[in-house]
């Protein structure tokens, strides 16, 4: 995992809520706890397993979320300012 997909990890948990679905919800689903997704939105580098899994399901079931994700994450890349 690299700190680029990192980043776009983070950045589709955070897109969660505007497809519809709220971290706690997201969380039961897939049985990891909110507080510990909360955790990775916030800069806990998750385990493979997890960061596997959350990525597989992200990509199953919320892809509009992965994408924005994507483009988020793109543009916290390139600086406004310069």
């Amino acid at each position: 995992m690299t700190q680029k997909t990192l980043a776009i990890f983070q950045e589709s948990l955070r897109c969660l809520p505007f497809q519809g679905v709220t971290i706690k919800d997201f969380g039961e689903k897939i049985h990891i706890r909110p507080h510990t997704l909360y955790n990775y939105i916030s800069g806990q580098v998750p385990s493979a397993k997890n960061y596997r899994y959350i990525l597989y399901v992200l990509e199953k079931e919320y892809p509009q979320a992965l994408r924005q994700g994507e483009e988020l994450a793109e543009r916290a890349d390139t600086s406004f300012f310069n």
